[in-house]
């Protein structure tokens, strides 16, 4: 169908039949009129849609024509400034859903009959013309997605014939290295000291001394590390696992992830392994292409779905015997992923993470070979944030931005992002001690690391543990008794306390001083509070007297008060339970006049509070932040019309 030629086709408007009905039904949504055409050639079905909304105000203009044969259709749409085309079905276009139902109707028998005759092919379902509309329309879509899925997945098993065997030693490696962790020695619980067992690594019987459900051990053949479990009690045991290989493509390689399922019954001699590939991602130079095996749209198939990045292969083991060949001559030659899969059997990588980032932060390549195995897992993952690297770095020193003694600390460590950041931290600030055990520091104080530091500005941390620990009770444990601690410790300094006392540092009675400290301290920040409210007092009160003159008004029930001084504002504020005792800076600096709506019967009690900025209303509250009532209101306009607004004529004149 060619669109020129369907516009000129005249629109049908809607006739006086048609506009009545509108008018006398309601709960129909749409008027459909149905007519076939002769359309340079093509016998094409015309259907307009009216819409009741527009019918019942006397537009007769359709809001949407469609043109149909049994082959395909398409939609002229009104609704906008200007006519539109589109390809979507009757449902899309006017939003149908099972939730909103959305009434069609024939607008004359003429109409019906034309679309039972244009579908005669849905005689056999006994559908309403309206339905029958629909179900051709459907009918067509499914042909054309069809035709359409059909030709994007001849593209991609193009694509995938690149794709070439797996190596015979692979499931093999499977069981060996990428299901490292899916070890176990199965005993026969006995009261003598060597129990009988049977290990699943070797596949050979062994003797068991002081073996427990579920406890780590290492199987005295083989000796690998396995988990004991009892085999009454283990009757079913599923772990999981995942795997990745690399292949040559022609444009570069293909890494292919597999998901892995081992379950161990009552067979557990032979376990049962299942592996499933379901992610495949070629990298062309420094492109990566991704497929999943998943449902293909709306096709009904399952096959492999392009330019999805659903499944997460975030812990997965590579096959490392041919990564050095498939990488050559590749952007990730030299990106050291074979030694990072090596760094332990069955080592979790990444993958597409680590080759996403190895683009943008080549020094991972020095990291792996300098053993920071911590920091490139942290790197590789999508949540990666933290950690500032010098990438125009020219050794491992220079990248992390740290000596050559600090580094070799940092490599015994093997330190994550998390423990590098708070070793700068402790490397910047003034700490008396870095502990040696590092890992185990960071572990205790992951939460709490910030707390710690500040302390140990003050003390050891040897000190700082012993004291906490000292204090510690059911009622305030280690970590409470530290947050008091800190909190003391900076009252005393405020209070300036000589800190270096060990009396004033290590107080006997912790909670008692923390709680006088934080008395004392109130104390002097009241008296200063009152000091500084005088001197801006003094300020105000010129300010206050002008305002006092050009501010008061009453219309006989509510006067405007200008507030007496500063301590006023600040009662008002305590009394309406507001912030505006918060504003007493701003009126001693002129920045803004603070001004008190009081009802004439009792001036003296607060009512309410007004704001007044650059001769605007900025707000007016009441009590706990209240807005105006209907009284208020109106005072309000009042004063602004024949107070405010005269003020901005008056300064208007003046410049």
């Amino acid at each position: 169908m060619d669109k020129k030629d369907l516009k000129r086709y005249p629109i049908k408007i809607a006739d006086k039949s048609t506009v009545s009905q509108a008018c006398r039904i309601e709960k129909i949504d749409y008027y459909l009129h149905a007519r076939t055409a002769l359309i340079a050639h093509h016998r094409i079905l015309v259907v307009s849609l009216y819409k009741r909304e527009k019918l019942i105000k006397e537009e007769k203009h359709p809001a949407y024509r469609i043109f149909m044969t049994n082959k395909e259709y398409i939609t002229q749409d009104f609704c906008g400034e200007k006519p539109v085309w589109r390809t979507g079905c009757i449902e899309n276009l006017i939003e149908i859903k099972w939730y909103h139902g959305i009434s069609i109707v024939c607008c004359d028998d003429r109409s019906a009959e034309v679309i039972n005759r244009f579908f005669a092919y849905l005689q056999k379902e006994p559908l309403p013309p309206v339905n029958k509309l629909m179900e051709a329309q459907k009918r067509i879509m499914d042909t054309r997605l069809k035709k359409r899925y059909k030709a994007e997945m001849k593209v991609i098993s193009k694509k995938m014939r690149e794709i070439k065997k797996l190596p015979k030693d692979f499931m093999e490696w499977i069981d060996e290295t990428a299901m490292a962790h899916s070890r176990y020695i199965y005993y026969k619980y006995s009261r003598k000291k060597f129990m009988d067992g049977y290990c699943t690594h070797c596949h050979s019987e062994v003797k068991v001394g002081g073996a427990k459900h579920r406890k780590i051990g290492f199987c005295p053949n083989c000796g690998c590390k396995v988990m004991f479990l009892a085999e009454g009690r283990a009757k079913y045991i599923l772990d999981h696992g995942q795997a990745a290989y690399f292949q040559k493509t022609d444009q570069g390689f293909v890494v292919r992830f597999f998901s892995i399922r081992k379950e161990y019954g009552r067979q557990y001699r032979e376990p049962k392994t299942s592996v499933t590939e379901l992610k495949r991602i070629f990298y062309e130079g420094d492109k990566a292409l991704p497929y999943e095996w998943r449902s293909y749209k709306q096709s009904g198939k399952v096959y492999w779905y392009d330019g999805l990045d659903g499944y997460a292969f975030y812990y997965t083991a590579c096959y490392t015997k041919n990564l050095e060949k498939i990488l050559n001559g590749t952007p990730y030659q030299y990106c050291a992923i074979k030694q990072f899969s090596e760094r332990y059997e069955g080592a979790k990588v990444n993958v597409p993470g680590y080759l996403w980032r190895y683009l943008s932060k080549p020094f991972i390549e020095y990291m792996v070979k300098g053993k920071l195995y911590h920091l490139v897992e942290d790197l590789t993952q999508s949540w990666y944030y933290s950690g500032v690297y010098n990438q125009n770095g020219k050794s491992l020193m220079e990248i992390l931005g740290v000596t050559k003694e600090q580094f070799r600390f940092i490599q015994r460590n093997d330190m994550n992002s998390f423990e590098l950041n708070t070793y700068k931290k402790m490397l910047s600030g003034k700490y008396r001690e870095i502990p040696e055990d590092f890992r185990a520091f960071c572990e205790k104080y992951k939460h709490n690391v910030d707390m710690i530091l500040t302390l140990m500005q003050y003390t050891t941390l040897h000190k700082a543990e012993r004291y906490c620990n000292e204090k510690a009770t059911q009622q305030h444990p280690f970590f409470a008794v530290m947050r008091l601690w800190l909190d003391y410790l900076q009252f005393a300094a405020e209070l300036q306390y000589d800190i270096k006392n060990s009396f004033v540092l290590f107080p006997k009675h912790l909670i008692k001083a923390h709680d006088n400290a934080a008395e004392e301290l109130q104390k002097l920040r009241e008296k200063e509070s009152r000091k500084k409210m005088k001197l801006q007092n003094e300020r105000a009160k010129s300010l206050l007297e002008q305002y006092r003159k050009v501010y008061s008004w009453t219309d006989g029930k509510l006067s405007i008060v200008v507030p007496k001084d500063l301590f006023s504002i600040r009662e008002e504020g305590h009394c309406l339970h507001h912030c505006v005792a918060g504003y007493t800076q701003d009126v001693a600096d002129g920045k803004t006049i603070i001004l008190f709506v009081r009802r004439n019967s009792n001036l003296e009690k607060p009512f309410y509070t007004m704001e007044v900025k650059n001769g605007k209303i900025m707000q007016c509250q009441g009590f706990g932040h209240c807005e105006e009532t209907e009284e208020v209101k109106r005072f309000v306009n009042a004063y602004k019309k024949k107070v405010l607004n005269k003020l901005k004529l008056m300064d208007l004149a003046a410049s």
